[in-house]
């Protein structure tokens, strides 16, 4: 079974903010507790923010399997972070995937694996030496599927 993945454009930020909103609920994802995430100024700003980040076709795409013309079922957003050259690299770019979101009346049809696997395809395109992400663990064995693995040597901070 083929499944058609398009890239994302900035008139499709309503939807992937939707999306972005249904991810933020997963009862066991690892950055947020179990609750219904509400509507609010939030998803305002970030159907602005996905929107403006789109407009940059260098940096930031999202790839999609549309459900029907105006609903998505599911998408994959992710951002190239400029790096610094290294010893074992000289490409410019790390990957960060921020958001992976199937709708749920549409999972369990390879969608998620045919965003995700869109998105590292331009990422690697684009001189990408690294990918990222933060997965629930519903969505880790497709992860370790693709090829990721646990790295972590890194510590990270959060405001409050």
């Amino acid at each position: 079974m083929s499944v058609l993945v398009r890239r994302a454009v900035a008139a499709d930020a309503g939807e992937l903010a939707r999306l972005r909103r249904l991810s933020l609920t997963c009862p066991d994802a690892p950055w947020t507790r179990p609750r219904v995430v509400p509507d609010g100024a939030w998803v305002k700003e970030c159907q602005e923010a996905i929107a403006a980040m789109l407009r940059d076709q260098d940096t930031a795409a999202a790839f999609v399997v549309d459900a029907e013309p105006g609903r998505m079922a599911a998408c994959a957003m992710g951002l190239l972070l400029p790096r610094l050259p290294g010893p074992d690299s000289g490409k410019p770019f790390n990957g960060d995937i921020s958001t992976v979101a199937t709708d749920p009346e549409f999972r369990r049809r390879g969608y998620a694996r045919a965003v995700v696997t869109a998105l590292m395809d331009w990422m690697t395109v684009s001189g990408c030496k690294r990918i990222g992400l933060a997965s629930s663990p519903e969505g880790e064995p497709l992860y370790v599927s693709l090829g990721f693995a646990y790295d972590d040597p890194r510590m990270s901070w959060r405001a409050r």
